[in-house]
């Protein structure tokens, strides 16, 4: 039984004998260090995880499922934006079709977050180890230890996506969208992947491309302006015009855009590499 599993039943436990808001909170002090309000709200946190436990769109589960988002993006006219599929959605590891995927493609857990396995030659792809991943993410609930509720209604599946470039030179670029206006965006690069673990380099911009301060680690800020920047940005909004709060996050890979997917609730709702002063700034610019 892992850790991970008896925490989450920790957090169950908690959020019966007392409620869902001491769960959360808990949580956040414990892994993040971060004190939420959740009667008086007023910071970043506070609100998106006052919207995530109260107030949460019923779009939410079905936007944050990676597979039946598609189905939205498509309802918004932006099917463009859609990395193809090659493959999917699969129920079980075994039904894996190996053999009919391309020599290189992606796969992905519809329920849950960093759950990627990137097959850039499948001749040299280790398929045991593949098989092994794919079996752990199907029997994580994800969201259980973090008390994220929008995702456990998600069904657990495996699909595959056509490969785009290595996964250490992807920039995401994350548009944090309050009442449907996208207000800053977090730009995620220069991954470098261990087996100690990964690093990454964090900036965020607001919507004229001017670097904010607000990070806990901040890192260089040599970052180039994205030719597709204007395109992103109406995009965001136009997915973000059904919701309180969500994050879109989008890439620009060879000259055209691409969607990645939609976050409620980043870094569990804590946003833990944000300073206290910046969540607040930006709470007071998202209307519950």
């Amino acid at each position: 039984m892992s850790i991970k599993f008896l925490y989450g039943k920790l957090l169950v436990l908690i959020s019966h004998i007392f409620s869902l808001d001491s769960a959360k909170k808990f949580d956040a002090k414990l892994r993040f260090h971060r004190t939420l309000d959740l009667k008086n709200p007023k910071s970043l946190a506070d609100k998106v995880t006052y919207i995530e436990l109260h107030e949460q769109s019923p779009l939410a589960p079905m936007c944050t499922d990676k597979y039946a988002v598609r189905e939205y993006i498509h309802k918004k006219g932006l099917e463009d934006i859609l990395i193809p599929l090659v493959g999917g959605p699969w129920k079980k590891v075994d039904e894996v079709d190996f053999d009919n995927l391309p020599n290189s493609f992606a796969l992905k857990a519809t329920h849950g977050c960093k759950m990627n396995y990137i097959v850039s030659e499948k001749e040299k792809m280790d398929k045991s180890k593949c098989v092994e991943e794919m079996s752990r993410w199907l029997k994580t609930t994800y969201g259980t230890y973090s008390m994220e509720p929008h995702y456990f209604t998600i069904p657990h599946r495996v699909y595959a996506e056509e490969y785009l470039a290595d996964a250490d030179k992807l920039i995401d670029y994350k548009f944090h969208c309050m009442n449907g206006v996208p207000q800053f965006v977090l730009v995620c690069g220069d991954r470098v992947i261990t087996e100690m673990g990964n690093s990454i380099s964090r900036h965020i911009f607001d919507m004229n491309w001017n670097l904010l301060k607000g990070l806990t680690d901040e890192t260089s800020n040599m970052v180039k302006k994205p030719d597709h920047f204007e395109q992103m940005v109406d995009i965001a909004r136009k997915l973000s015009a059904d919701f309180k709060f969500v994050r879109v996050d989008l890439y620009d890979i060879n000259g055209k855009v691409y969607f990645g997917e939609l976050t409620f609730s980043p870094t569990s709702g804590v946003f833990s590499h944000y300073t206290e002063e910046f969540l607040l700034e930006m709470g007071q610019k998202l209307k519950l």
